[in-house]
């Protein structure tokens, strides 16, 4: 976000200061030439984004709200704001449905969930993607689970391992968009399934147009959105 360099992944933490706030952080993801971007500054740009898409957005395909978000300039190609990306596509989706009723005191619910756990390099530091617990925040706000309860704790976490299991299929190198895109069209058929809210769907018609922007090399013919240039 600073200089453009291609950034380290560490795998012990390091203690680090933000470039843009000032604050001191644990952290595994730096910039070679010394910079550092917390959570909170590399997601601020995207979350307005997010936002305000959202807000527009009359679609009740989580994907195609997802890919219009991904298509601002200000969405980095790689980072945990995908987790919020597809939360937020998700429950737009589902709010523009009709079937049941989301409020904006739900949608903030989520994001304060999503921002717990969430948190950049994770996936690769303990096999969880951010975008897994935040399709299932969605579950959870919708269904009123919470520790201790019987078949809304359940659904939540079996959408949620479905997710991990399908987004350990497409590692190798990772991929966010590639992982939320997968997540969204699991969450949308587990909806079905287990809620009978229909959403759209589009994920055979989905073309990635970021190919050339990943850092660590796409991973092209492995990919089910990868298409030749």
């Amino acid at each position: 976000m600073l200089c453009g360099t291609t950034l380290e992944y560490l795998a012990n933490k390091t203690t680090v200061k933000c470039s843009y706030c000032g604050e001191k952080f644990t952290g595994y993801i730096v910039c070679p030439n010394g910079h550092y971007v917390c959570e909170g500054c590399h997601n601020n740009s995207a979350i307005y984004v997010i936002k305000q898409t959202c807000a527009v957005a009359n679609s009740t395909n989580p994907i195609e709200i997802f890919e219009k978000i991904c298509n601002s300039p200000d969405i980095p190609m790689l980072g945990c704001h995908h987790a919020f990306m597809a939360a937020w596509a998700f429950i737009t989706a589902i709010k523009n449905e009709g079937t049941m009723k989301v409020s904006d005191e739900m949608i903030e619910e989520i994001f304060t969930r999503t921002k717990q756990q969430a948190i950049g390099g994770y996936c690769g530091l303990t096999g969880i993607c951010g975008i897994a617990p935040a399709l299932g925040s969605c579950f959870a706000v919708i269904l009123g689970s919470k520790c201790g309860m019987d078949r809304e704790q359940k659904i939540t976490m079996d959408v949620v391992v479905k997710i991990v299991e399908a987004i350990a299929e497409l590692t190798g190198p990772s991929c966010c968009k590639a992982y939320a895109r997968k997540a969204l069209t699991i969450a949308t058929d587990f909806l079905k399934d287990n809620l009978q809210i229909v959403l759209s769907s589009l994920e055979t018609s989905i073309i990635c147009n970021h190919t050339l922007n990943h850092p660590h090399g796409c991973r092209k013919d492995k990919c089910p959105y990868f298409k030749s240039i």
